[in-house]
């Protein structure tokens, strides 16, 4: 049943690699990855309304690079298309997740939308129908589709869901993302990986090795982790301050890495530790206003839509 003239309000997370690896490059120009991807409980939110006549009608608490080709307008156009009628949206986009971070703010955003002006069109379209839409909107954006823990292959785009054992083991683990005041375009990233350092692509067993040492460290409940992201290294070359501050956090028993091709990272620390050290460490090397959060890891499928008069 249509929802007619109600508010939905869809929540879009933000995510982290635990584990990313860059494998070689496609006939197609894109890369193969072997990642292991985590949703977490802060991001950016959706208001979407049905409108009654066109165009869409997209806002943002801060400026979209590009208001008429963004993610939400391409799941608005993908959606209006695949269901063959002339439905448009108003939508307001709440911001908080930094772009050019690794966070995946603008694929989760999509997802987001779909799933918004899906249930406000009495779930017209099934979870698998959503799904295709996803996938050709953006690498990432199935992932938030289903939004529980999950190995990503391909172009980050094939799902697996992350093995049980390790996702409650991640309980044990609390959380810190944080951003230097710059960002990173993933194109330009992946160009310069590709002209410059493909000495550092792994290969599927290699990656695969990595992951389960990662894996079995996180069900032991280890206090320091095996965290690997291929960008780093090629990160670090430009950002050594960074390396250091990683460095830094470290010897407290904070793990921290890259998410993504960057700029943003991520920390685990295992709960029997102090966060707050490692809190101060990072403000030290970027600031007392540096961009730094606490979120809980999100180790089940997020709520879909909350409706509102």
């Amino acid at each position: 049943m249509k929802k007619v003239g109600i508010l939905a309000k869809v929540f879009s997370p933000a995510k982290i690699n635990l584990f990313f690896a860059t494998t070689g490059r496609r006939l197609d120009g894109h890369h193969d990855v072997f990642s292991a991807n985590c949703a977490v409980a802060w991001g950016d939110n959706l208001q979407i309304r049905e409108r009654r006549c066109a165009p869409d009608e997209i806002s943002c608490s801060s400026s979209f690079a590009d208001e008429k080709n963004n993610s939400i307008a391409m799941a608005l156009n993908a959606f209006r298309q695949r269901i063959g009628q002339k439905k448009y949206f108003s939508v307001a986009l709440e911001k908080n997740i930094p772009v050019e971070a690794g966070f995946g703010g603008g694929s989760s955003n999509a997802a987001a939308a779909l799933r918004g002006v899906n249930w406000l069109s009495g779930n017209i379209l099934s979870f698998d129908d959503l799904m295709k839409l996803c996938h050709g909107i953006g690498a990432d954006c199935p992932f938030f589709l289903d939004g529980r823990p999950s190995m990503a292959t391909g172009i980050g785009n094939v799902l697996a869901p992350m093995d049980g054992q390790m996702v409650a083991a991640l309980q044990n683990y609390s959380l810190l993302i944080f951003k230097p005041g710059f960002g990173v375009s993933t194109k330009v990233a992946y160009a310069t990986l590709r002209e410059n350092f493909q000495h550092l692509y792994v290969g599927q067993d290699e990656a695969r090795h990595r992951f389960t040492c990662l894996r079995e460290a996180v069900v032991a409940g280890r206090k320091e982790l095996p965290l690997f992201n291929t960008f780093s290294d090629m990160f670090f070359l430009r950002h050594k301050n960074l390396l250091s501050l990683c460095r830094r956090l470290k010897e407290i028993g904070a793990n921290a890495m890259l998410t993504g091709s960057g700029s943003g990272f991520f920390c685990l620390i295992h709960r029997s530790l102090a966060i707050d050290a490692a809190e101060q460490v990072i403000r030290q090397e970027l600031g007392e206003h540096a961009f730094i959060h606490n979120p809980e890891l999100l180790l089940r499928k997020p709520c879909e839509v909350e409706a509102q008069e």
